[in-house]
């Protein structure tokens, strides 16, 4: 057994001597001891590599890996949590977004590891640790404007998004320039994690979304809860399994439904007389959470909850501000209140039996 203690000592440094203005992580979380740490990697799929002699004694050419997804791993010496949590990152992410704050703060996985839980974090193939591969398209991804237009509506981001300051720009380092694996590929993953580590329950975040409802398909008996952090939907479009089944060139019949409050937008639902049911996705909890300055996700984000209600799911949309917690906007990981919300999301992960 590993034992040793991960340093959550208040530090402070001189940054005019090291040239860096971030702040370090302080500890707000509380002490951390492991019992252990590491990682693997599931959905090694292997291809053929041309050669190319321009690339010296690497250009040989022959077998090489595609599709594979890291799975980074740390587990509390105090144990006090039944099941671990998956943390799944969002469009041009990493597994870093949950690891500590742009401005040197500790991460949702510091607080989840004080909390007793036992933590897994994957980085989805083409971001993080999990290489890119042509094989997944043409290179695409998050750019300064494109994160600008998260964050600059929330007062909770710790830095200043018009100045583009060391807080903004270490967000926007850990950003991947590229597509990511289809999703039947994605979902072979998944469910090669909850083998390994046995039932769990599944957070994501924005594009990560569709990594937990696939890992509700692929192992309804191993995903305990999903926390859906603003998480995207369309899951007419994914590879799930629906009652009746869809046959060959069928596809889901949507209708548009009329909001019925000021300021959303209207869903697209089953349409009447047609809808099909997700029988995976019976009896297992969904948190799905929204904050009240996502002017992305805040108008339209119930349409993804009340699609799974009609599809006979248990998902339960939990508005920020009705728990108190204000200013915030899509990327609450990385806000100043971001301990507030980790704690929100823990008191609802300790209820899951």
């Amino acid at each position: 057994m590993k034992l040793f203690s991960i340093k959550h000592t208040l530090i402070v440094l001189s940054f005019s001597l090291i040239g860096c203005s971030v702040t370090q992580a302080g500890g707000e979380a509380g002490p951390i001891r492991l019992r252990d740490q590491g990682h693997f990697y599931v959905g090694l799929r292997e291809m053929e590599i041309p050669g190319n002699p321009a690339a010296g004694p690497f250009g040989a050419g022959g077998t090489g890996l595609y599709g594979q997804m890291y799975v980074g791993f740390q587990l509390p010496e105090n144990k006090t949590q039944k099941y671990p949590v998956i943390l799944v990152h969002g469009g041009g992410g990493q597994s870093t977004d949950y690891m500590s704050t742009p401005d040197g703060r500790d991460g949702w996985i510091d607080y989840f590891l004080a909390a007793g839980f036992d933590v897994y974090f994957v980085d989805r193939p083409a971001h993080g640790r999990s290489p890119n591969s042509t094989e997944y398209g043409e290179l695409s991804g998050p750019t300064a404007s494109s994160l600008i237009s998260f964050l600059a509506e929330a007062d909770q981001w710790p830095g200043d998004v018009v100045n583009l300051d060391d807080t903004f720009m270490q967000h926007l380092a850990s950003s991947e320039p590229g597509p990511t694996v289809d999703m039947v590929m994605l979902k072979e993953n998944f469910a090669e994690v909850l083998d390994r580590v046995g039932p769990a329950i599944v957070l994501t975040h924005s594009a990560g979304g569709p990594s937990g409802w696939i890992s509700v398909d692929a192992r309804p008996d191993l995903v305990k809860a999903v926390v859906a952090v603003e998480a995207a939907g369309g899951l007419e479009q994914l590879p799930l399994t629906w009652e009746p089944a869809l046959r060959d060139g069928d596809s889901i019949a949507l209708e548009s439904i009329a909001p019925t409050e000021a300021g959303k937008t209207a869903c697209n639902m089953q349409a009447e007389g047609s809808v099909r049911t997700l029988p995976n996705f019976k009896d297992i909890p969904i948190y799905g959470i929204l904050a009240p300055q996502s002017t992305m996700f805040t108008p339209n984000y119930h349409c993804t909850l009340e699609f799974i209600n009609q599809a006979g799911g248990d998902a339960t949309l939990v508005k920020l501000e009705d728990h108190g917690i204000e200013g915030n906007g899509h990327f609450m990981q990385g806000a100043r209140n971001n301990g507030e919300i980790a704690q929100l999301i823990i008191d609802w992960m300790e209820t899951i039996k």
